[in-house]
């Protein structure tokens, strides 16, 4: 298959690139020796990436957004996660919320968009992630009301929310078929986030959030009722190819940071990129990286083509960030004490993909669901 970025989605990338560098770069030190923007830095950031037209990207334009595409959305996220900030660019709704009612859209979509609103997405809970028949938060009706009761846990920006896209069983004995999607104000009584979940990665501190006879009105509830896997399903295939976009930007900018040290790190007269072993790392390296670009590329043609990519991302995601774990690896073991520092974005590029193997799915579900695939019925029993 012939493949080549369109000319304009190759200029706005550049664009996209020079906002890195301009805005982003400039913080990179203080950034690493805190291991977090500020939520002031943020805004102010996010403020000046709208005034430079980088806000609702992949929104389509009859929504008001710039209709950017998947593979433009997974080519910013790649170039903007070359930075370890985990930066992204405003005014880009959740999935699940295209399904929303008109209502819903004007009271939530819609500000999401503008900028006006912020969502987090809640699905794992305490008892596990991707088991959904496990799912132990329940939403009971009560006439025109549903009570909802139960722990989320690991859930992102959570801090920064106006609504949560919550998922809860409203029929245990139906297993996943059982689950419902509800949209829960911040400030509901009964929701409160209990508590922040200190990581090993920068700039990342999920909450876990507690529902205690919680009341949410019917018309909160995104979609039919039992129709929640479903809307999740194409949530988390979205969520995966950009995870795996991300991925990238982090191999690639500490490739380009190895490959430099190597250049100039003289020992016993010469530089280590003279060493064998310093070669065949950067060798792998870099063969692992356009594999993986390869495959989210792929994937994202596919979903622009209106192809389902279900396990496409999967492929994606599971390759991508077992690449950057090894990637990130080496390259620390080039820089050696200079790679385990502070001084350099390395250490906590290592730490942050860590997380990318969980999140979204585990690499052993990714095999799973890719083994169902090529092996259909088979493998189910």
């Amino acid at each position: 298959m012939d493949f080549e970025i369109p000319g304009e989605l190759a200029l706005f990338v550049d664009g996209v690139r020079q906002f890195r560098e301009r805005e982003l770069m400039p913080l990179e030190p203080d950034f690493l020796r805190a291991g977090r923007f500020t939520s002031e830095q943020r805004s102010t950031l996010e403020n000046r990436a709208r005034q430079q037209g980088f806000w609702a990207l992949d929104v389509p334009a009859d929504h008001g957004g710039q209709g950017l595409g998947t593979l433009g959305t997974c080519l910013v996220a790649e170039e903007l996660y070359k930075h370890p900030a985990m930066f992204e660019f405003g005014g880009s709704p959740e999935p699940v919320l295209y399904e929303g009612t008109p209502e819903q859209k004007e009271r939530y979509l819609y500000p999401i968009i503008k900028e006006e609103k912020r969502c987090c997405y809640a699905f794992t809970e305490p008892s596990g992630g991707s088991d959904v028949a496990a799912m132990r938060t329940t939403a009971v009706r009560e006439g025109d009301n549903w009570v909802i009761n139960g722990t989320k846990t690991f859930i992102s920006h959570a801090e920064r929310a106006d609504f949560v896209i919550l998922f809860a069983t409203t029929d245990r004995t139906l297993g996943a078929r059982g689950v419902t999607c509800f949209l829960v104000d911040t400030g509901t009584p009964g929701f409160t986030l209990s508590r922040p979940i200190p990581t090993m990665g920068d700039d990342w501190e999920p909450y876990e959030l507690t529902f205690d006879h919680c009341v949410v009105p019917d018309a909160n509830r995104l979609g039919p009722t039992g129709g929640g896997w479903a809307l999740a399903n194409d949530q988390l295939t979205h969520g995966r190819l950009k995870i795996a976009a991300y991925q990238l930007g982090i191999a690639q900018r500490c490739v380009e940071i190895a490959v430099d040290w190597a250049r100039n790190r003289v020992t016993w007269g010469r530089p280590i990129a003279s060493r064998q072993a310093i070669q065949w790392m950067l060798a792998d390296s870099v063969t692992e990286l356009e594999a993986a670009r390869w495959l989210v590329y792929h994937a994202a043609w596919l979903a622009d083509e209106g192809h389902p990519i279900k396990t496409e991302a999967f492929k994606a995601k599971l390759y991508a960030t077992e690449m950057a774990q090894r990637v990130t690896d080496r390259c620390l073991q080039i820089l050696g004490g200079m790679g385990y520092s502070k001084e350099l974005p390395i250490q906590s590029f290592y730490r942050q993909v860590r997380v990318w193997r969980i999140g979204h799915g585990t690499a052993e579900i990714h095999r799973w669901m890719i083994a169902r695939d090529l092996l259909g019925i088979s493998a189910r029993h």
